[in-house]
């Protein structure tokens, strides 16, 4: 009897100390288990916003692929090329340069233009950005130290003729001023935005850590001179451009955006 009462109670602490250990482990897991789900909810997060970047290998420079500006719809990334440039026999990188246009209507007309049988080279493609009835963007981000006016004598070269030719050198003059006596350091981005009224709108941002939100800042400077908006584009996507290899990239990042709309067209004809 003495015995049967020794083994239920040894028993009996077993089951007691057993049930406490589960208890234990099931309180130890539950505690456990939050910050997991936390840092696995962040996660996907923070690799999505890694694979929603293209970037220039020339110059390591990252744009986000989707952008909003101050103005017009979501914008798309068409792709970036360094502009480089010789001194004394060396090929040094100044800037990195994208475009960018608004989404849904360059992808629409990209479409009709298509369907129209307008695309045959890179050439179409890039002069449908120029003649898109949409707005458009470049940004440079300069990749080492330069000088305001460095800045536009590089760009003069190439939008002085077009803009005598057109009687609005005054614009041009216009547009060098805001570049007077300005040091554009390592990391300052320069965006130039073409709207569908005809203004060339220019905001200088200085270096930072983080991706602006150009939809929360505002031009530094607003320009109405169509003449102005078609010979900045086209120094840059033109067949002379200053970044010859930026073509091909656009007209690339183009075509990308045509094939979305081609699949959005068909999925929306689908039963």
């Amino acid at each position: 009897g003495l015995e049967s009462s020794a083994m239920a109670s040894l028993y009996s602490s077993r089951s007691t100390l057993g049930a406490a250990r589960c208890s234990n482990s099931r309180a130890f897991f539950k505690a456990r288990a939050a910050p997991v789900r936390a840092v696995v909810s962040r996660r996907p997060t923070a690799d999505v916003r890694a694979q929603l970047t293209f970037k220039d290998e020339a110059s390591g420079v990252e744009w986000p692929v989707a952008q909003k500006f101050w103005e017009g719809e979501p914008f798309r990334c068409l792709g970036a090329v360094t502009r480089a440039k010789k001194i004394v026999l060396v090929s040094v990188k100044v800037y990195s340069c994208t475009a960018y246009v608004e989404a849904d209507r360059c992808a629409k007309e990209l479409g009709i233009r298509q369907r129209g049988g307008f695309f045959q080279n890179d050439d179409d493609f890039c002069s449908a950005i120029l003649d898109g009835a949409f707005s458009k963007a470049l940004l440079i981000r300069l990749v080492r130290d330069v000088e305001g006016q460095q800045f536009t004598d590089a760009l003069n070269d190439k939008l002085a003729p077009r803009m005598q030719l057109a009687g609005e050198m005054d614009k041009l003059e216009e547009f060098k001023k805001a570049f007077e006596g300005k040091k554009l350091a390592n990391g300052t981005e320069v965006a130039m935005l073409w709207n569908v009224v005809g203004d060339l709108e220019v905001l200088v941002t200085p270096p930072q850590s983080t991706p602006r939100a150009y939809d929360t800042l505002k031009p530094d400077l607003r320009i109405r001179s169509i003449s102005l908006c078609r010979a900045m584009f086209e120094t840059f996507m033109g067949q002379s451009s200053v970044v010859p290899e930026g073509r091909k990239v656009w007209a690339e990042g183009s075509r990308k955006l045509l094939e979305s709309e081609n699949v959005n067209r068909a999925a929306f004809k689908a039963p």
